[in-house]
């Protein structure tokens, strides 16, 4: 006779979490791979850096900026305040490839504290958020960092070529989206490396987004 019913539960959540990383490491890789390649057929290096940005961006973030040390480099152990000029965005509004701003850069006058300044100043990644806050509080937190208007997620990478600082990445997220964690941070210093390449061949070459010498 029967008696009952008997319930059986196996905690998927691990596996599924496994197989979503595994995926997503695939694709970054290929991400990688796909941009090295479109990257070599670019005669311009600083045209070669903003290919790198656009196709870290994928599933990535929204927005990307690179901002360059202003003179070219800082090296390691020179003291003083760094500034920075804007050399490359991605397009606010509309999506589309990476704008170059020019050869010299426009300065971007970031206060004491922001993200880039203390990406260059350690040397490392840094990743920040504007946490749980009314929409207005937002929109002014974005503004307040020179970023676009709907950003609530930003991670910084520092651009480093030849023992010397050329200047810092950002990518940022608009609302919806998660914040940037430690594995975000490790695929963009990946691309990082790729992008101070490219900036530090312009430099030596006199490519749009350097400065010969």
């Amino acid at each position: 006779m029967p008696l009952g019913v008997a319930w059986l539960f196996v905690d998927v959540t691990a596996g599924k979490q496994g197989e979503q990383e595994a995926a997503q490491l695939r694709f970054r890789a290929n991400q990688l791979h796909r941009a090295a390649r479109a990257a070599a057929e670019s005669e311009d290096p600083g045209e070669a850096a903003t290919i790198h940005l656009d196709f870290a961006l994928a599933g990535f973030a929204d927005h990307a900026l690179i901002d360059r040390v202003a003179g070219g480099a800082v090296a390691d152990g020179e003291g003083g305040p760094v500034r920075l000029v804007r050399v490359a965005a991605t397009p606010s509004g509309a999506p589309g490839p990476s704008q170059i701003t020019g050869h010299a850069g426009l300065p971007v006058r970031y206060a004491q504290g922001h993200p880039a300044l203390q990406c260059v100043e350690r040397t490392g990644s840094v990743r920040a958020t504007v946490g749980a806050v009314p929409a207005e509080q937002a929109r002014e937190w974005a503004v307040a960092r020179q970023w676009p208007a709907d950003t609530v997620h930003a991670l910084c990478a520092v651009l480093r070529s030849r023992g010397r600082t050329l200047g810092v990445v950002t990518f940022l997220r608009g609302g919806g989206r998660s914040s940037f964690e430690r594995s975000d941070a490790a695929y963009a210093e990946d691309v990082a490396v790729r992008i101070a390449a490219a900036l530090d061949l312009a430099g030596v070459t006199g490519g749009r987004d350097g400065r010969a010498g």
